[in-house]
């Protein structure tokens, strides 16, 4: 046992003694911890490389070395000295034909057919419909956008606004005004305008890149002004008819090519709050909710970059439900009875597309 000296004094010094197990386990705690470290900065070495192996058990150990391989130099890119910007700049990816046609705003002459009929409870079975049937003008215009939000892709909203005015042939019937309770045949003329307004909210689905279903909401407002001719026996008749519409519509969009699309539309909306005020005459008349139907088949044709050329057909079905009886004046009580009309539409315009 060694001793240490200090200030004269001698100390006894003791040397830490350890077991056998203690050191083998340090030194294969050693041994892994080379094995370890050898891995590490051998990593991403090719094994081909010749690199030193150590296999001596000196307690330095030697990293191996690889020869420095510099990387070869990519070349440098200049521009031509006639540069132009829109040259390179690359084009955003083209929407879909089936897409564009629901992005555009356009305006189209259209050209109205109707066929109106109503048959009042207590005229005598001889006397048929009454009638007005013709031809009228007018105008329509048409904005669309079809974008994403979020989440949940090609949103569709949709304005629509149709006009039309002209005189159609009336055909009826009408009460002598010497013999009361006679009910002769009467056709003259009948002065008609026309306006629907609508609003459409949907959701396109991406059936191909060529075929686009829009399944959408819709709900709007109609009028209708009519005034049916007069002559010496026969005093004229003038009535205004309003209602609300709520419905639902699809909407089918098929590509033929990039450019030329056919377009097809269903619907169907309950016409509610139906109303008529006839002129001289008391109170308002309230008519039955009512449906109405339409089927309509279009086209679209992309001339030039935003131009397009737009044309169609549409048919519709509606009808109005008989009204309350209204109190009047002389003590006798009017009604407005159903009636029936079917329409067709046709129109030609052009659009601009966004």
């Amino acid at each position: 046992m060694p001793a240490l000296v200090a200030g004269g004094k001698a100390h006894a010094q003791f040397a830490p003694s350890h077991t056998t197990e203690y050191l083998d386990t340090r030194r294969e705690d050693e041994l892994r911890h080379r094995t370890l470290a050898r891995m590490l900065m051998t990593l991403g070495m090719d094994p081909t490389d010749n690199a030193p192996v150590v296999t001596g058990t000196s307690t330095t150990f030697n990293m191996p070395v690889r020869p420095f391989e510099p990387q070869p130099r990519k070349p440098r890119k200049f521009a031509p000295d006639n540069y132009d910007a829109h040259r390179y700049t690359p084009s955003p990816r083209r929407l879909p034909a089936v897409v564009q046609v629901n992005r555009e705003i356009g305006i189209a002459a259209a050209g109205i057919w109707s066929n109106y009929k109503e048959k009042p409870l207590h005229d005598p079975a001889g006397t048929g419909y009454d009638r007005e049937t013709g031809w009228t003008t007018g105008f329509q215009v048409d904005a669309s956008t079809m974008f994403d939000l979020y989440e949940v892709g090609n949103i569709f909203i949709a304005l629509h606004f149709a006009y039309g005015d002209g005189s159609t042939g009336y055909h009826g019937s009408a009460s002598s005004p010497t013999e009361p309770g006679l009910i002769s045949p009467y056709n003259t003329s009948s002065q008609r305008m026309t306006t629907d307004s609508r609003l459409e909210l949907g959701k396109g689905i991406m059936v191909s890149d060529r075929f686009l279903i829009t399944p959408a909401l819709q709900g709007g407002y109609r009028t209708w002004n009519r005034h049916i001719d007069g002559s010496d026996e026969v005093s004229s008749l003038s009535e205004d008819y309003g209602t609300f519409l709520a419905g639902i519509v699809v909407r089918l969009d098929y590509a033929l090519t990039r450019d030329f699309v056919l377009r097809g539309r269903l619907g169907w909306a309950e016409l509610v709050g139906t109303r008529m005020d006839a002129r001289d005459v008391n109170g308002t008349f309230h008519l039955r909710n009512r449906p109405e139907w339409d089927a309509a088949l279009d086209f679209d044709y992309r001339v030039s970059g935003g131009l397009h050329l737009t044309g169609g057909v549409q048919y519709t079905y509606f009808s109005f439900g008989r009204s309350q009886a209204v109190a009047q004046y002389g003590g006798y009580s009017l009604y407005e009875p159903s009636s029936w009309t079917n329409g067709v539409t046709m129109h030609a315009g052009v659009a601009y597309g966004f």
